[in-house]
């Protein structure tokens, strides 16, 4: 007995060994604990009670190599180990106890795989035996037979149509509920085949005298599939709650002003979206209008410039309603630099005008007159963005609206594209080689979490450029892009 259990804790050890190295290579570490559990059952060559034993001491093995490496790491980023000193509630071990719930789960997971891959090698083991007239599937032998290629290819084709439903139909289950699902669908998947392949094998490669328990394995059979069945009925059930919980549908009104040059006196009417007379979006924009400044990031510039008082209000044009942005004066600072490196990083440090050299490609110039004005809207329901058409808003006013094809996009039947002129008005002071740029963007978004953040869009856009002082209307090219993204049906 003493002899039997030194001999399974070798074994288990050995197998350890061997999975703990394979935790190290790529794509093998997702079935380590199989392999290295089907080491130590194969050497135990026992019945699969004591391959799983010592499939199991595999796995114990493996999860203290793995908690010895984990700490080691963690000593060395945090200069101790978890819990040498450090109070729970302090620092960056304040989730200790959720780590070490998970880190359990996962130990014992571990150990669980092993186990199921100690059994699975002491079956593989037994099958290359020859058992005794009438002896079971499983009891010992030890005289060796001879290779069954019709059992080895039978095993694997087993092996291998169970290991691709079952991972296929999990990582499908599973990819509302986790990302990326293949991570977690593959080593359970690994799992069924091994199973599959060995049982397969083992009953393919039966002598001529074994019999079978057919009842034990109808039983055994009808067992695995309904838990599995059940088991994916669950988390589909989970995931499809998961993504009705996720399901978030918003709109977005985005207005860029860009100058190179200081302006006075500016005001500027951008197209405003509207569906049959709703403006809650642009309403929204004049109540809660505010902006964002891009800024150069060099070394020696002052990152807060001095700020526009901007006005939003809506305007009654010629051309429909629109909003109109104007300010009394618009400070730009144009800045010059020069990439400077030493032998590990490189930055931008402003240099003065006159050290500036346009020859110089290390040097360049760069202005602070970059604003974006933004405001987001929730929609109560899905929006449309298939077809926008008359039932989402859309940026007015709109001329000579054509079909044209999509730049990007694979979905032929809803990914659709549009050209369309428009129009902005501009009025301001400033020098004759200033360059204005003023753009308008909506776009109407539905989203939801299924192994990641996914959804569908629509988007309107409509650009301008402008050079020297603004003196009136602009014809402005618009784009229109609907049907973009993914669908559920």
């Amino acid at each position: 007995m003493e002899e039997r259990t030194a001999s399974t804790l070798r074994n288990g050890v050995i197998g350890g060994v061997v999975g703990s190295a394979l935790g190290f290579v790529p794509l093998i570490l997702l079935v380590a604990p199989l392999l290295g559990g089907g080491v130590a059952g194969y050497l135990e060559r026992e019945s699969p009670k004591r391959g799983a034993l010592a499939g199991a001491v595999a796995g114990v093995v493996m999860a203290a190599v793995s908690t010895l490496i984990t700490g080691v790491v963690l000593a060395a980023r945090f200069g101790a180990f978890p819990g040498s000193g450090t109070p729970l509630g302090n620092g960056p071990l304040r989730s200790l106890g959720i780590a070490a719930l998970l880190s359990l789960v996962a130990t014992l997971g571990q150990i669980l795989v092993a186990g199921i891959g100690g059994a699975l090698g002491a079956l593989l083991a037994d099958g290359r035996a020859a058992a005794p007239g009438g002896a079971h599937i499983g009891a010992r032998a030890d005289a060796a037979r001879p290779l069954s290629w019709r059992a080895i290819a039978g095993g694997l084709a087993a092996g291998v149509a169970a290991f691709l439903a079952v991972t296929i139909s999990l990582t499908v289950v599973l990819d509302p509920l986790v990302w990326p699902s293949l991570l977690v669908a593959l080593p359970i998947g690994a799992v069924a085949g091994a199973s599959a392949a060995v049982l397969g094998y083992r009953y393919l490669a039966r002598g001529p005298e074994e019999t079978i328990n057919w009842r034990a394995v109808g039983i055994g059979v009808l067992v695995v599939v309904l838990v599995f069945g059940l088991l994916v009925f669950g988390l589909s059930v989970l995931g499809q709650e998961r993504v009705e919980q996720s399901y978030e549908s918003t709109y977005e009104y985005r207005v860029t002003l860009s100058t190179d040059r200081s302006l006075e006196n500016a005001t500027v009417y951008v197209p405003m979206p509207t569906d049959d007379g709703d403006t809650e979006p642009a309403a929204q924009f004049v109540q809660n209008g505010r902006y964002e400044r891009d800024v150069p990031a060099l070394r020696g510039y002052d990152p807060d410039p001095t700020p526009v008082n901007f006005t939003y209000e809506r305007v009654e044009t010629e051309h429909g309603p629109m909003i109109a942005i104007s300010a009394d004066r618009i400070d730009v600072s144009r800045v010059y630099y020069q990439v400077v490196e030493n032998e590990t990083m490189g930055w931008r440090e402003r240099i003065s005008p006159d050290e500036y050299d346009p020859t110089d490609p290390t040097m360049g110039v760069r202005d602070d007159g970059s604003f974006t004005f933004t405001v987001t809207l929730r929609s109560e329901g899905r929006i449309e963005t298939a077809d926008p058409l008359g039932t989402a808003p859309l940026l007015t006013p709109q001329y000579d609206r054509t079909a044209v094809a999509c730049r990007f996009g694979t979905d032929a039947e809803r990914h659709r594209c549009y050209e369309y002129d428009s129009r902005v008005y501009a009025t301001y002071e400033t020098t004759p080689n200033a360059t204005v740029y003023v753009s308008t963007e909506l776009s109407g978004r539905n989203e939801w979490f299924s192994g990641g953040w996914t959804g569908n869009e629509y988007r309107d856009r409509t650009s301008v450029e402008l050079l020297g002082p603004g003196t009136g209307w602009y014809v402005t090219s618009g784009e229109l892009e609907v049907g973009r993204g993914n669908y559920r049906d």
